[in-house]
């Protein structure tokens, strides 16, 4: 698959043409834009709207810089701008094969659904609006067809005959939400094209105003490299990495059934372990209600600052959950400031969610509303500068910016508005605290965290039936967070250290196998990201121990390589995963024991001195590398652990 320079020339004829959505009331209307081709810039005009592009591109990236103006004399309500273009592939990928297109889907938040799609699979829409609301975007649903595809912040299409592919980017400011569509018609290929639609939620320009939107970035090239190019030139805004990557956190064994003395006994034993760690997190649980942040749950009363102090005092960083943008139902905060709750046109409470844990629905707070950011500084204050917790895990963050609210501020976008948030939480709490991103959208998470959690929930088991009847594939459960840390994981180390979320190592409570459980200590190692130990301490073997002291080093060592899973684009769950400081894994995700064999004609392309592969657990050598390499039987959902030996230069 070639490229055609036409990426690399106009923007206008990538895009001939363009809309933006301004609503009135509760009118809705899509105005077309005229382009407009001058000798100093280019862009789009009608009588609402100016829109500039420029091109000003970025190492072997084309980019191109966007400012929008308001024409009118009075205020313009902006929902959505559209670049529909690209009609017919043929016009970008030359001499493709549409059964042999791959589109790779980033999803919205952190719990979104992140895989490729080939183009007769379907993007599953959940069936349950609850369930799309704390998996998806209400705005940029999965479509439930084939080859009616859409990502986020950035997609990857891919010529799985030639590994060829393009990719396109949203880059800073990082002030809206921005999705990329592929509609793909095998049997019609005139009809396939792209779209880019930049999402502003309610925003609200005042007369004459001008802003910059998010710049896009086009590159083209092995389908692997142009993703590692992105996240390069991405990473320049990410804030310093964290001090904390290895820790315990209470949740995956307790729950929300937590105690100061239960906490203490693992804190022991944490110590006691030997095991290298940084940090010791305090998850859901220790709170009255969730929204009430003041009002400790009756065990704590009074013991959240001990707690703290008795963490540091055992040498680590004190750790804290918190869902800082959302209020349960249940909560006194919920009963006493309706004012502070987002609602929709109407007036109505617009639901964020349901969570059987919290014993029914939840919300999301207006950011924008003044007494609600001093509820939040106040509480972010006491946490952090009164109790002493330092590490902050902030979770259910898209609870902010959800679509249809209206805010006390209407001049911000969605992602301005969870943006804001997070500079009160980091102005509140100070530089020198590690924040944890989670249910976070990514984008919006840029430059704002040290740390983001990259995919939905893992779990002591597998996968649940129910994620088949909900037809979601990001219901909790290993299975699903293991994919989002394969498919997600060049954003590690360029974006912010990616928080894979808790391993489980136990051999005893658990409904994983002993394959599962080892295939999920190699891929979290192999990730280079956090490594967070969530079980009993005190029920683990001797041999649990060890075996989590040698992934915690390797993790260590994978923190300062590169880590991408080879066969991304080729297949829904990834097989290969390799990290340039030297180590490639292996898995067989299947449903049976199987004899496994693999291609090695990606690796090599990233090895060109691979002299051999060293099995880590056996000490068993592979030299003489052919195409492909044999491992005999690997069990159900099993793994192979190799360094790579290189030749010397």
């Amino acid at each position: 698959m070639a490229i055609p320079s036409l990426i690399y020339r106009s923007f206008l004829k990538l895009f001939p043409r363009a809309s933006i959505e301004v609503k009135s009331g509760n009118t809705r209307a899509s105005q077309p834009l005229e382009p407009i081709e001058h000798d100093r810039h280019l862009g789009y005009s009608n009588e609402y709207v100016s829109l500039r592009i420029e091109r000003a591109d970025r190492g072997a990236a084309t980019h191109y810089r966007l400012r929008l103006k308001n024409l009118q004399t009075k205020s313009l309500r902006i929902t959505r701008l559209r670049f529909p273009g690209w009609r017919g592939l043929d016009d970008l990928l030359d001499n493709y094969n549409p059964a042999r297109i791959s589109f790779f889907r980033n999803g919205h938040q952190s719990w979104s659904t992140s895989r490729s799609y080939r183009m007769t699979e379907k993007p599953l829409r959940p069936r349950l609006r609850l369930v799309s609301l704390v998996t998806s975007n209400l705005a940029n649903l999965p479509s439930n067809a084939p080859g009616v595809l859409s990502s986020e912040m950035y997609t990857v299409v891919s010529d799985l005959d030639d590994d060829q592919a393009i990719l396109v980017g949203q880059c800073e400011p990082f002030n809206q939400f921005v999705y990329i569509m592929l509609h793909l018609h095998p049997e019609r290929p005139r009809s396939s094209f792209f779209e880019i639609v930049y999402d502003f939620g309610r925003k609200v320009l005042a007369p004459g105003q001008e802003i910059e939107l998010d710049g896009l970035l086009f590159l083209s090239g092995d389908a692997g490299d142009i993703v590692d190019q992105y996240f390069s030139l991405l990473a320049p805004l990410r804030r310093p990495a964290s001090r904390e990557r290895v820790g315990w956190c209470s949740w995956y064994q307790y729950y929300d059934r937590i105690n100061p003395e239960l906490l203490l006994e693992n804190l022991r034993l944490l110590k006691g372990s030997g095991l290298k760690a940084d940090f010791f997190q305090i998850d859901d649980g220790w709170q009255a209600a969730v929204g009430d942040w003041l009002v400790e749950r009756a065990a704590f009363k009074g013991r959240m600052a001990e707690l703290a102090a008795a963490i540091r005092q055992a040498g680590y960083t004190p750790g804290l959950w918190l869902a800082p943008f959302a209020l349960s139902a249940k909560s006194r905060l919920f009963r006493e400031h309706p004012e502070y709750i987002v609602r929709d046109s109407g007036g109505a409470t617009l639901v964020a969610g349901y969570n059987p844990i919290w014993k029914g629905l939840y919300y999301g707070l207006d950011l924008t509303h003044p007494r609600c950011r001093e509820y939040i500084a106040e509480f972010i204050h006491r946490v952090v500068h009164e109790w002493g917790y330092s590490y902050l895990k902030c979770d259910f963050l898209f609870a902010a910016c959800l679509r249809g609210a209206n805010h006390h501020d209407i001049g911000l976008s969605r992602a301005e508005i969870l943006k804001s948030g997070m500079s009160l939480i980091r102005e509140a709490a100070g530089n020198d605290v590690g924040i944890l991103g989670c249910g976070m959208p990514l984008s919006a998470g840029i430059g704002s965290v040290e740390a983001m959690r990259i995919g939905p929930d893992t779990g002591d088991f597998w996968i649940r039936p129910e994620s088949f009847l909900l037809r979601t594939g990001a219901m909790v459960g290993l299975r699903n967070s293991l994919r989002a840390t394969l498919t997600r994981a060049p954003m590690h180390g360029t974006l912010w250290v990616n928080d894979p979320d808790c391993v489980m190592a136990r051999a005893r409570g658990t409904r994983l196998s002993a394959a599962e459980r080892r295939a999920q200590l190699d891929v979290v190692a192999l990730s280079g990201g956090l490594v967070t130990i969530s079980d009993d301490l005190s029920i683990l073997y001797p041999a649990d121990f060890e075996e989590l002291a040698q992934h915690i080093e390797l993790s260590e060592r994978c923190s300062y390589g590169r880590a991408i899973a080879l066969d991304a684009m080729d297949r829904e769950l990834p097989e290969q995963f390799y990290n340039s400081a030297g180590f490639i894994g292996f898995f067989n995700w299947g449903q049976a024991r199987k004899e496994a064999s693999y291609s090695l004609t990606r690796l090599k392309k990233r090895e060109p001195l691979l002299a051999a592969l060293v099995d880590m657990r056996s000490g068993k050598r592979y030299e003489a590398l052919a195409q492909s390499i044999a491992f005999g039987f690997m069990p159900k959902r099993g793994s192979i652990l190799l360094r790579i030996e290189r030749d010397e230069p």
